[in-house]
């Protein structure tokens, strides 16, 4: 992971708006922030959701994704200053009350992607002069360090939070002729979460969910994901028939207790739709009875299953070996 002061330092120099510094917990914007940690409700409700730390915002910014807010304590920010930087401007502070309606409204206008950025050697910026501009359109708010230290975030060795918009990508008007995998009902964020990171590292492309799987988007699986959600196309909570629509005719993958096909004896060099199913329950009935693989991985019979995350990895990396395999 790269050191976010050298870019953040040169964002800061280029902010045309002044950072607002909070130092109350009743404060609005910090409200707002805790709930988006915190409650799917207000997630779904304003279409944001927060990134935490500097390499899921790394990976954000490398993927050109504009940022709405940047959240950072006041000992990080005042270390963006330090060293004989130029200053930003002045930052503002805020109490309990916020002059903004919305608290993640923008305070400057939006410069676009490729404009110059007006102050700062950008070119000594590891060739990321996009990533900067990014960062610094976004507004900026400082938290007292009792603040930010109070939220419900994980350590990072670079403690930092970016509000972001939810992806929301349209669903394909056809069925693919690739990859998919199709999470149903899988309700732990940490699975949820390492099964997206998997599938990114073997190059499956789309996810599709059912209801009642765990919001993909929520901090939790965030983190778990570790940034794999930026390189897939997430559809969440789809109905079974609008499932059927989108899988067309790849042949539905999963793995069954019994009356399976050894993975390892299987042919999956072709294109398939894989289904992870439950922790407790496993594949829905209606899938299940759908599935055109029925695989079974061959483990100790003294363990009766395992991790719908380790299942995943197995099957998805047995494909891209035999692929692989066959290529050379």
């Amino acid at each position: 992971m790269s050191d976010p002061t050298p870019l953040l330092a040169h964002a800061r120099q280029a902010l045309r708006h002044s950072p607002v510094e909070i130092e109350s917990a009743a404060n609005p914007r910090l409200r707002h922030l805790r709930e988006l940690l915190e409650s799917g409700r207000e997630r779904r409700r304003s279409g944001q959701t927060v990134l935490e730390g500097w390499h899921l915002l790394e990976s954000w910014l490398a993927g050109g994704q504009p940022v709405l807010q940047l959240v950072l304590p006041r000992r990080t920010f005042q270390q963006l200053g330090q060293g004989g930087e130029p200053s930003s401007p002045a930052s503002r502070r805020e109490h309990g009350r916020s002059p903004s309606a919305n608290p993640w409204q923008r305070v400057s206008p939006q410069r676009q992607p490729g404009a110059p950025i007006p102050s700062g050697n950008v070119a000594s910026m590891n060739g990321n002069p996009e990533m900067v501009a990014q960062a610094a359109q976004a507004s900026w708010l400082v938290l007292d360090d009792w603040l930010f230290d109070q939220l419900d975030i994980m350590p990072s060795p670079s403690p930092l939070l970016a509000v972001v918009e939810t992806p929301r990508p349209a669903l394909p008007a056809s069925a693919p002729d690739h990859d998919l995998v199709i999470l149903d009902r899988i309700q732990d964020p940490g699975n949820v979460g390492t099964i997206l990171r998997t599938a990114a590292a073997a190059g499956i492309r789309t996810v599709l969910t059912t209801a009642g799987t765990a919001a993909c988007w929520a901090p939790k699986v965030l983190r778990a994901g570790m940034g794999g959600h930026f390189v897939l196309e997430i559809h969440e909570n789809i109905p079974l028939e609008q499932l059927k629509a989108q899988v067309g005719a790849l042949p539905l993958a999963g793995t069954v207790l019994q009356d399976g096909q050894s993975l390892y004896a299987s042919d999956l060099r072709q294109p398939l739709a894989w289904v992870f199913g439950n922790e407790g329950e496993g594949i829905d009935p209606e899938l299940q009875a759908r599935l055109g693989c029925r695989l079974t991985i061959p483990q100790d019979p003294g363990v009766e299953s395992l991790n719908v995350a380790a299942s995943a990895a197995v099957c998805l990396f047995e494909q891209r070996r035999q692929r692989l395999a066959s290529a050379s």
